[in-house]
């Protein structure tokens, strides 16, 4: 191959770099109004800033998919709202007007900030500091760089009616200010659409990376950071689509292969998508577990795809080429459906290539999937490395960032093809958003990002490793030196294995007997739905004159969707001990089941509205008025871990933290061990330390210890760098396993 950088033919390593940004729907259906403020706070901290980072190393090539549902909150509730109430120049919001006609219609933090903190009550007061997701909802690491902010905590922690009015002002000023990325704190930052924003009228950069408020902040300074939000908020569409990466078959010569960042997506309300297909599925990669009755709905499946599609179209004029299917989940029977949507790649892990057939496929290559149906030639499936994308996300939080960046180019190098026949691609895909905040010596990541993208903008321009999009690498790009792959010169699968990137099955989302208890209700729910003959929607963009029963008819079927995506499952369970969230998000999960009925009476059903207390008091028996609801028991394991740590000084306790939620879901100094004669500990006082905990067989869990920290610091631990411990929970294990290590030793 040759290239405009090089005289030779050689072969290449590609790197194809997929950032995922999603969130869950968070809206009350009832209040028509977003329950958590995340949406938001990302935007602010990264959805604009990931991409406006990109757009400085225009050698770098990669794909951000942006889920429907995050965008339709982003547009929907915060944009759309906000705008017509935004004096930009005057840095006002029409305070009297704006809450008149949307007061607690985007979401509750918004409306605080635009009222007087002298004039709250208990209610916003519990929205501030009392609720599950409320001001102190951020890492310790980001509390760490604002110490008026973790002094203001404290405060809290101590005495919560000591706050003062001065203290409450500063709180919710503080909650929307540290969620700005750092670049806003520290320069004038000019926004894709001219308009720029400057914080540092508030704020100094101090030693060791923090942050100190340098004066006084007023409702009119709250005010002000609400049009500086609308500011970002509205820039986020507008900078990713000048960034879109369209390939060979958009506009003329002239635009052809312009861009560096293709844009993907995901079924609308990001489900599961092979379990809302045929949730029977489940039974071929978790055999051990219980299921709940068969969910065979290929209709939804279809209206997910299609509106998401349909919705993607809207806001950037044109189809994606691919798709991350929602938690990397696949199955070979949902693959005919996406071709037939114009679908020509998709993204999973890796550990779903190792299980599909033939055995063997090297994960350094797209594979190619081919079906009988829709005509097509199949669809590209690209396989996630686990090592490098893991790395990233939890690894180098603990790295100085520079040294970061070259251990991820040094680990990718060690993948450079071998010999003279052969391209190797490598794909890096991980959350875009949620990994940054926890990144101890590195504000929100971005000097890592920025030393990352220098180091392969370098190797780009050296030919030893080239960064492209999936569609840039299956079809060419000529500009660029890339040649074209297509799907015929592509190792074929003849049967893919079913499964997420997490455990290569489903088990984070069904077989435990809560998670089994929603399964039965959706499944339920539909059931009615379908039986009372109200009409679907063919396109979630056509709505109905609101009050109409065809508006409402419309809602109910949209509601129902809305309950099919992946988050409502994901909290569901006892394996979840965030009990606020859990309580929260199971909450929203039963209130659009609510909605459901609700909508579809007032569209001429005759529904009874059924039971719901199973589901949000799972301990508690219920009869539900649509049939039995079987409360089946994953097959899981309870293991013993204990930790031996006589040979170093514990003063307060040694704790365990791993991949899984029980163990903390990689935040340390969350889940304490115990050396008192209890949860499993043989004998109180002689220095080793247990805790036990149940997991689901075929469960892969990577875990360490700390020793006394703060929750949120790693510091006192381990000194094993990058390592972790692991353990696989096999299929047919005893029902328990004991393991011992020593603190610091591997």
């Amino acid at each position: 191959m040759k290239s405009r950088h090089s005289s030779k033919t050689e072969p290449h390593l590609y790197l194809s770099l997929i950032w995922h940004q999603h969130q869950p729907f968070y809206a009350d259906p009832r209040k028509d109004q977003l329950q958590a403020p995340w949406v938001r706070t990302h935007a602010t901290k990264d959805y604009y800033a990931m991409a406006a980072l990109l757009s400085e190393y225009p050698d770098v090539h990669c794909t951000i998919n942006l889920t429907p549902i995050l965008l339709y909150q982003l547009q929907n509730y915060y944009v759309a709202r906000l705008k017509p109430f935004a004096d930009l120049k005057a840095r006002r919001i029409q305070k009297d007007a704006f809450l008149k006609k949307f007061a607690g219609k985007t979401d509750p933090w918004v409306d605080l900030m635009l009222k007087d903190t002298g004039h709250f009550d208990e209610k916003d007061r519990d929205y501030l500091i009392g609720g599950s997701w409320n001001a102190w909802s951020v890492s310790d690491v980001v509390l760490n760089r604002f110490p008026d902010y973790r002094l203001l905590k404290e405060k809290w922690s101590k005495d919560p009616t000591s706050l003062t009015t001065n203290d409450l002002r500063r709180i919710k000023f503080l909650f929307f200010f540290v969620n700005f990325d750092p670049a806003f704190l520290e320069e004038r930052v000019r926004l894709h659409d001219e308009s720029s924003i400057d914080l540092r009228k508030f704020i100094e950069r101090r030693e060791r990376g923090m942050y100190s408020l340098i004066r006084k902040i007023t409702e009119e300074d709250c005010e002000e950071i609400v049009i500086d939000t609308f500011k970002v908020l509205k820039n986020v569409l507008p900078m990713h689509k000048s960034l879109m990466y369209y390939g060979k078959s958009h506009g003329s010569s002239g635009s052809m292969y312009a861009g560096q960042i293709e844009l993907s997506t995901t079924p609308f309300f990001h489900p599961i998508l092979p379990l809302i297909y045929d949730s029977d599925v489940a039974k071929t990669c978790q055999p051990q577990s219980k299921l709940p009755s068969r969910l065979h709905s290929p209709e939804d499946s279809d209206q997910q795809v299609r509106f998401g599609l349909e919705y993607f179209k809207k806001l950037f004029g044109t189809s994606p080429h691919g798709l991350w299917p929602s938690e990397g989940a696949l199955s070979q029977a949902i693959l005919p459906l996406l071709s037939k949507h114009g679908i020509r790649w998709l993204a999973t892990d890796e550990k779903i290539l190792a299980l599909s057939q033939p055995k063997g496929l090297s994960k350094y290559s797209p594979h190619v999937v081919r079906h009988k149906k829709h005509g097509g030639e199949g669809i590209a499936l690209f396989f996630r490395d686990t090592e490098l994308s893991d790395k990233v996300g939890f690894v180098y939080k603990e790295y100085g960032p520079h040294a970061a960046a070259d251990d991820f180019i040094q680990t990718l190098l060690k993948h450079s093809p071998q010999d003279g026949n052969e391209d190797r691609l490598v794909s890096v895909i991980l959350d875009g958003e949620n990994a940054w905040e926890w990144y101890r010596h590195d504000a929100e990541g971005r000097i890592f990002l920025r030393a990352l993208y220098e180091r392969l903008t370098l190797l780009y321009r050296e030919r030893r490793a080239v960064t492209v999009t999936p569609i840039e690498y299956l079809d060419g790009n000529p500009r660029r030196g890339i040649p074209p792959h297509p799907l015929k010169s592509l190792p074929a699968i003849r049967r893919l294995w079913p499964g997420s990137w997490i455990n290569a099955n489903y088990d984070t989302w069904i077989g435990s007997a809560q998670k089994n208890s929603g399964w039965e209700i959706l499944r339920a729910t539909r059931e009615s739905l379908v039986n009372s003959c109200i009409q679907k929607p063919t396109s979630f963009l056509k709505i109905p004159a609101e009050g109409t029963k065809m508006w409402f008819a419309y809602k109910s079927w949209v509601e129902l969707l809305a309950a099919e995506g992946s988050d409502w499952f994901w909290w569901m369970g006892s394996e979840h001990r965030d009990g606020g969230k859990t309580g929260s998000m199971t909450r929203l999960f039963v209130q659009h089941l609510r909605s459901c009925y609700e909508y579809a009476n007032r569209a001429g059903a005759n529904l009874v509205v059924p039971d719901f207390e199973s589901l949000l008091n799972p301990g508690q028996k219920s009869e539900s008025t649509i049939g039995t609801m079987r409360r089946s028991e994953l097959s899981s394991v309870t293991v013993r871990f204990q930790c031996d740590a006589r040979h170093v000084k514990v003063p307060d306790s040694i704790y365990i933290v791993g991949n899984h939620p029980s163990l903390g879901g990689w935040i340390p100094n969350r889940v304490r061990m115990y050396d008192d004669g209890t949860h499993g500990d043989r004998r109180a006082g002689d220095g080793i330390w247990t805790i036990e905990s149940a997991f689901p067989s075929g469960a892969e869990i990577l875990y360490k210890f700390t020793n006394s920290g703060i929750m949120g610091e790693w510091y006192p631990g381990e000194e094993l760098a990058a390592l972790n411990r692991s353990v696989e929970i096999r299929p047919g294990a005893a029902n328990s396993m004991v393991l011992l290590d020593v603190f610091g030793r591997l």
